[in-house]
């Protein structure tokens, strides 16, 4: 009897606790279903009917499968560039097989046209112009001293002829002395001073008449050695003038690449001949030059629209069009050994006052993978332990039913459903797959 009163006291004891668990718990069941008065859709898909829930039950956001498109953009990085430009590039000049830039005006000035934009050192110039008018001063002087050569020569041959002459005559007063008057040998001797003075007068005249004939070729030779040395000093002038350049046309200063140092050209530079050192570029021509590696090259065709963004104008972008893509790969950079295909981007407009060359450019080429497909989310897609493919089909986590799927193109947002999904179908997040699973 003891041992029956204790069970029963025991029992009654344990009667208030029991009562309050349950009492806790009907308080918090009423605060959860006041809280989650029903279930909620995603932005975005259809509304759906209010459907009853169990306390406690957890809320889930439905998706309601329409068609779309599948869409994946490729970025490409790139620079903006004008497709007009004037290049300005290191002379030719034949005493010098480099050329070292002296001065440079400021890199993005406005230059007015005749203003002086580059120069190059002239300093080995102007010891070659020195020598090249000392040059030109010993012609000039060899012509004077030759011409006054060449008229004592004539001086001399005239008095020669004249000489010539006199003796023939004075010789053919004495031949005309008859025979008969004087000796014979004397006689002989006359004629034969008449015949040697006639001989000297006919080579006198040959002389002379050589002379003037030579004379203008002799001239012309020393003629010839002052026009080579004016033509050298002319020559010199003209690449001195051709180290100084100035601007052909009004427009902004861009400087070149020295690839050879990786980097923009500046004052102290060695620039071979035919190098670009700078460029006057028409701001209203600007266009970017992207750069596509291999692995993407075959994603892109001409024609192709796309949205151009710039590093430098935080949420500017502006629309644009693949005008062309290079068919052979070549290096970023003269230092680079990454091979790239070059591919020119039209822009729809080009606003002068905010964009200026060289602004690095992001370009976004959307590629339709597939369109007027189920779509889906990424978010809304699940893979078991064994690989398998799975969506959650159902308005509610009630209702949700694990389905098997196969999935086609993916997208940046949304997956291509080939099979298991239909337009109209809810879904659940793939992220509750274990409060469906309970």
């Amino acid at each position: 009897m003891e041992r029956k009163r204790n069970s029963i006291v025991t029992g009654l004891a344990a009667l208030p606790v029991v009562a309050l668990i349950l009492a806790l718990s009907a308080g918090y069941t009423s605060t959860a279903s006041a809280q989650n008065p029903g279930l909620e859709s995603k932005k975005g898909s259809d509304p759906l009917p209010a459907a009853a829930e169990k306390p406690g039950a957890k809320k889930a956001a439905a998706y309601v499968v329409d068609n779309g498109e599948i869409v994946r953009e490729v970025v490409l990085t790139g620079e903006l560039k004008a497709r007009n430009s004037t290049m300005i590039s290191a002379p030719r000049i034949q005493s010098s097989f480099s050329n070292t830039v002296t001065y440079l005006a400021p890199e993005g000035a406005m230059v007015k046209k005749g203003e002086r934009i580059v120069e190059f050192d002239d300093s080995s110039l102007l010891s070659q112009k020195s020598e090249a008018e000392r040059t030109l001063d010993e012609a000039k002087l060899n012509i004077q001293k030759k011409k006054a050569d060449l008229e004592a020569e004539r001086c001399d041959l005239l008095n020669s002829l004249s000489q010539a002459e006199s003796s023939l005559k004075q010789d053919e007063l004495y031949g005309r002395i008859s025979k008969d008057l004087l000796p014979a040998n004397t006689y002989q001797k006359y004629q034969l001073n008449v015949t040697k003075s006639k001989l000297s007068l006919q080579k006198a005249r040959e002389q002379m008449d050589n002379f003037e004939k030579s004379y203008t070729s002799q001239m012309a030779l020393v003629e010839i050695n002052r026009s080579q040395a004016e033509i050298n000093l002319k020559k010199i002038e003209s690449d001195m003038q051709v180290l100084k350049i100035d601007a052909p046309q009004d427009g902004i200063l861009i400087y070149g690449d020295n690839w050879a140092s990786n980097r923009k050209v500046q004052t102290g530079d060695n620039i071979f001949p035919g190098m670009e050192v700078a460029s006057l570029p028409d701001l209203s021509s600007m266009q970017v030059l992207g750069f596509v590696y291999d692995t993407e090259y075959s994603t892109l065709s001409p024609g192709q629209r796309c949205r151009v963004r710039f590093d430098a104008l935080p949420g500017y972008e502006v629309g644009g069009v693949i005008e062309s893509l290079t068919s052979v790969a070549g290096r970023k950079g003269f230092a680079s050994e990454q091979k790239v295909f070059q591919t020119v981007v039209r822009l729809d407009k080009v606003d002068v006052d905010m964009l200026k060359p060289g602004m690095t450019a992001q370009v976004d080429v959307p590629l339709v993978l597939a369109g007027d497909a189920p779509a889906i989310p990424r978010e809304y897609l699940g893979v078991d332990n064994q690989g398998r493919q799975f969506v959650l089909k159902g308005a509610d986590l009630k209702q949700a039913k694990k389905e098997f799927v196969e999935i086609g193109a993916v997208g940046d947002k949304l997956l291509e459903v080939l099979s298991g999904v239909k337009a109209g179908d809810r879904l659940i997040a793939a992220q509750y797959e274990a409060e469906v699973s309970k």
